[in-house]
């Protein structure tokens, strides 16, 4: 017989065990941390236009304006995502560096800004990709792919450079294979290292061994280019990822320099670009954001009566809910469809029970 299913009766029903419930709930407390670490620095209520273009922002793309307007690439921050077009296919491109919000400008005319209606037509410093049309990688397919067989669509790393996203199939290597490795790195695509072939000797995958180079910025007044130390003329032109903490190990001569600057990537090897200070900032705005606060803040409009009541229901409900669990693992530990089933049907009777034997004021009560 399965572990994960019970015959009776030749009828299988699902189950799940207690400690599957609470790696659910540990996946679902994963998954709160991401939009946290994402929309924290986001205020739902204001667009970001008038901030010009924002160093780095969560960006949406309303696909149905895009299909409703001759596929006009266009962009909206969280607020426009949230109030304007609340009733569209929005897709969440995650952040990008230097955008303004198009939200009721000529590229979405036809859908008027709730928010700041007085926009530019334009925003001529933006720059838009294949993500503005719902494509991603280089095989040009939507997220998440409907028409996919393979069941990897949802495995995609973004490059730090053009901000594109990438099946991990193909990248034309092979993620580190290193416990956590590949989420403590970042990655430049193929794309980006040809572009910009300078990048190849900051390889630091596990196929190359050589040992990192700290920042030797102040080592002296004229450091030496690491570059020119670490060339290899010989390595391949792939992506390549970058261990956490990389931007202290570049090369600060008055040549690399000049190099970033003329290739218009010096903000991107400073500190603040990283995602992971973008995400720290943002978890930092929202650690005061426990339950018991929003619950505070929800009860405020209510009169004395109601809060008693639904604090009260609350209290029951964790009372119950505990009593329950510790039930199901004292015994075969194990929860099914019926057993929830029962468990609500019981809440739901025993409130029907307090209504009948409990006076309840009336809304009108000056409690």
């Amino acid at each position: 017989m399965s572990t994960n299913q019970v015959t009776t009766n030749d009828d299988e029903e699902n189950i799940v065990t207690c400690s599957e419930l609470l790696e659910q709930i540990d996946d679902e407390e994963a998954e709160l941390d991401r939009e946290r670490a994402l929309y924290g620095n986001c205020d739902t209520d204001t667009c970001t236009y008038s901030q010009g273009y924002v160093h780095r922002q969560a960006l949406f793309v309303c696909m149905t304006c895009y299909n409703n307007n001759n596929e006009q690439l266009a962009g909206v921050c969280a607020a426009c995502a949230f109030h304007c077009h609340s009733n569209h296919e929005v897709n969440e491109l995650y952040t990008r560096r230097f955008f303004r919000c198009d939200c009721g400008n000529s590229k979405l005319s036809h859908q008027p800004c709730k928010l700041y209606p007085n926009k530019d037509s334009t925003n001529a410093a933006n720059k838009y990709d294949d993500n503005f049309r719902g494509l991603y990688c280089t095989c040009k397919r939507p997220y998440p792919d409907k028409e996919s067989t393979t069941g990897d669509d949802d495995a995609m790393i973004q490059c730090m450079i053009c901000e594109d996203w990438f099946h991990s199939q193909h990248l034309g290597v092979p993620l580190p294979m290193e416990e956590n490795e590949a989420d403590q790195s970042d990655m430049i695509c193929q794309g980006c290292v040809l572009k910009y072939p300078f990048l190849i000797h900051y390889d630091e995958s596990l196929a190359i061994t050589s040992s990192p180079v700290e920042n030797n910025a102040a080592a002296s007044n004229s450091p030496s280019c690491l570059l020119v130390s670490n060339n290899n003329n010989s390595r391949e032109l792939r992506t390549i990822f970058l261990r956490d903490g990389w931007r202290k190990r570049l090369c600060r001569c008055v040549q690399c320099q000049k190099l970033y600057d003329d290739s218009n990537l010096m903000i991107v090897f400073n500190d603040d670009d990283a995602i992971q200070e973008y995400e720290k900032q943002s978890l930092a705005k929202t650690e005061n954001l426990d339950a018991d606060k929003i619950l505070t803040e929800s009860l405020k409009n209510l009169d004395h009566a109601k809060k008693l009541e639904v604090l009260h229901g609350i209290h029951e409900f964790k009372k119950s809910l505990g009593d329950f669990l510790r039930d199901k693992a004292n015994g075969d530990g194990v929860l099914t469809a019926s057993d929830v089933t029962t468990f609500f049907a019981g809440l739901q009777e025993k409130r029907k029970e307090q209504q009948r034997t409990t006076f309840m004021p009336p809304d009108n009560c000056k409690f």
